[in-house]
Formats: structure tokens, sequence, C-alpha cells
């Protein structure tokens, strides 16, 4: 309800457990372990962990009000131990040559793209939806890019979605679930860097989204006002 996707993400993605930890003169105290992927972990500085921590404690500790006999100690995030993949040592000089690193989907922080699919990263299954939606129709599309432009101030910042269609380039960003609470109108302030330079942004509702022939509607509708800004320029 307070659309804060990193706590929800950590929530989702992580393995949670609440544990006893102590009991005092009749008070049982509870702690919530949250181990998460390695890289959703990762992709948050100390402070952000911090933060999530927090926020998923106040929340949770409202539930043990009716029940004065339980106190809600505290959350505690970490790396999740897993067994180690067979090739790890591979994996790991490919990475240290520089193969498959990406600037992809990991800018912001407090929105954190933890779902992978195609060896890409989304935010939701909304995202995945409507990816696969603009593969179907073969256009060129680029999920979650980073872009930087460095002036008076330094701007960083990453699109749902960047379409290059006929010579022409849109924004195509998804509105309205869990991960995406941004209003429209700060999201249209994140994106000015882009919109200076005459991209032009397309905004689709997450519900609009919700299995696959819906989206390939919503690609069509796009395409076809793609089409007429083509045809105006």
């Amino acid at each position: 309800m307070r659309g804060d996707a990193r706590a929800i993400a950590s929530l989702i993605e992580g393995q949670c457990n609440f544990l006893l930890w102590s009991e005092d003169f009749g008070i049982s105290t509870w702690r919530m372990f949250v181990a998460l992927p390695v890289p959703l972990f990762y992709a948050m500085t100390e402070e952000d962990r911090e933060a999530t921590e927090e926020s998923i404690k106040e929340v949770a500790s409202s539930f043990f009000s009716s029940t004065p006999g339980d106190h809600f100690g505290l959350v505690n995030l970490a790396p999740r131990i897993e067994q180690a993949n067979i090739g790890w040592r591979e994996e790991a000089l490919r990475f240290v040559r520089g193969e498959g690193v990406t600037n992809q989907g990991r800018v912001r922080s407090d929105n954190i793209a933890s779902k992978q699919h195609l060896g890409l990263l989304f935010r939701s299954k909304a995202e995945i939806t409507l990816f696969e939606a603009l593969t179907r129709a073969q256009l060129a599309v680029a999920p979650l890019p980073v872009f930087v432009r460095i002036g008076k101030s330094y701007n960083r910042l990453e699109p749902d979605f960047i379409v290059v269609y006929k010579g022409l380039t849109f924004v195509v960003e998804v509105d309205g679930d869990t991960y995406h609470r941004e209003l429209p109108a700060e999201a249209d302030k994140r994106l000015i860097p882009l919109t200076y330079e005459g991209v032009e942004v397309r905004r689709i509702r997450a519900s609009e989204v919700g299995n696959d022939k819906d989206a390939d509607v919503v690609v069509r509708d796009l395409i076809q006002f793609m089409a007429k800004r083509k045809e105006a320029r």
C-alpha cells in the first residue's frame, strides 16, 4: 500500500522466516530473516538495506499489536547461501574478461530490477509480458537501458523500454502496478534529459498487459501511434 518497491522486491524474491528469538517475562520476541538472491542483495547499498529493514519492520510491527504476548524485534536482510554452480570458476573468468557485463537495470536502487527473463532484467511481470509482446511484433526494443548525460548536472536514468521504429525513438513506461508507484508527473520529470532530445513518451498501465493477448493489443496500438508520428515527421 505504501509503494515501497524495494521492500516489496525483497519480500517477494527473498526467503522469509520468522524465528522465536527470546522469551522474557512472558513476552515472546520474534525476528524476521530475509535471505536475498546475491545479485539483489548487492544491488543495494548498506544504507538501502537498513532503510528496507526498517520499512518492513514498521509495517510488520502493526500486526503484533493484537497479540500483547508477542513482540517484533527486528528484520535482517542477508545474502542467500546457495550451492555453487559447478562451473562457477568459468563464470567468474568470463566476468573478469568483461563478458556478459551489463549496465542494464541497476541504476535506481529504490526500485530494483529483481526479475530475470532471457538474460535481461525487469522489475515486474507486467514488464516481461510487454517485452514478449514487443519482440513478437519484431520491434527493436531495449528494456531498462541506462542513459547518462553530463552537463551542469549529472543525469543518469533508465526508462522502462526504448523502442526504435523506422528511425524514430520512443520511451515506453509501465505505470500503476505494485512496482511502479511513481506518479506520471514524477516519471516525466525523470525522463526530461530524453524528452529534451525529442524522444516521445508513451505510457501503458500494467493492468493493460496482464496477459499475452492484451499485451499484443497494446503493442498493436503502440505501432499505430508510432506510425502516425512517423507520417507527421
